[in-house]
């Protein structure tokens, strides 16, 4: 698959490859910084602030998304390079393949969420995007603690791509209605627009029981990234503690 890397492009190494570690799998931030035919030059992938160690001639796997979906491949380190930041030289892929990012980056949490069903109309008219146009959505605080058609759930797992949600069955949702979020995540909340691809009945659960599945439709990848990086600190944070396991 013929798929070009573009300069300053977000990407993310993950250094654990084998089976067994499928599920513990960390995923580090890093750029493009250079394509030079052969070989990308990439910057020194963090872990926090801390830069995370590749030696030469080890594998790694690099992640990538753009408007078609998400990307992988495996390549190797072939060089590290100082310039006025540390540089990782590795080979340019011979295959890349598609897969579906929420595999590899959906977590277990408990995170209240606020949201609205959107009407055609508001949904036709398009997402906000000027700083005006957002002052008139759930990210007001006014409207957020008053307004009528404002509904709460729970966030039961959470990836970049979607999250399972847990809410009352007096919300009257159904597939492919369009939604308004707000998520209470680090200290800005983060607005998007979701689509609901299921609904599931929870009769073992008392206020919150059903369980939508929502499809993150509408997402800037600034707000994409702020997920992935909350999601994958709280795994950083359950492995540290030993509550996430390898099997």
């Amino acid at each position: 698959m013929a798929i070009k890397l573009e300069v300053n492009q977000r990407i993310q190494i993950c250094t654990s490859l084998s089976v067994a570690d499928k599920d513990r799998r960390i995923y580090y931030p890093s750029r493009i910084e250079e394509d030079v035919g052969n070989a990308i030059f990439i910057a020194e992938p963090l872990d926090g602030s801390l830069p995370v160690f590749l030696r030469l001639g080890q594998e790694i796997q690099v992640v990538f998304n753009d408007d078609t979906g998400t990307y992988r491949f495996r390549t190797k380190v072939l060089e590290r390079v100082t310039r006025n930041i540390t540089l990782i030289k590795i080979a340019n892929p011979e295959t890349v393949e598609k897969f579906n990012r929420r595999d590899f980056f959906r977590l277990k949490v408990f995170i209240p969420v606020a949201f609205r069903i959107l009407s055609d109309t508001t949904f036709k008219y398009g997402y906000p995007q000027k700083q005006e146009q957002l002052k008139k959505t759930i990210l007001n605080r006014q409207i957020t603690s008053d307004e009528a058609d404002k509904h709460e759930g729970i966030i039961k797992d959470l990836s970049g791509g979607g999250a399972l949600v847990a809410i009352s069955d007096k919300v009257d949702l159904k597939k492919g209605d369009h939604l308004e979020l707000w998520l209470p995540l680090g200290k800005e909340p983060l607005y998007l627009w979701g689509d609901v691809a299921r609904v599931i009945p929870n009769p073992e659960a008392t206020k919150w029981n059903r369980d939508v599945g929502i499809y993150f439709s509408i997402i800037n990848e600034r707000t994409r990234d702020s997920i992935i990086a909350h999601v994958l600190s709280l795994q950083r944070e359950l492995l540290q503690k030993g509550a996430l396991g390898s099997d």
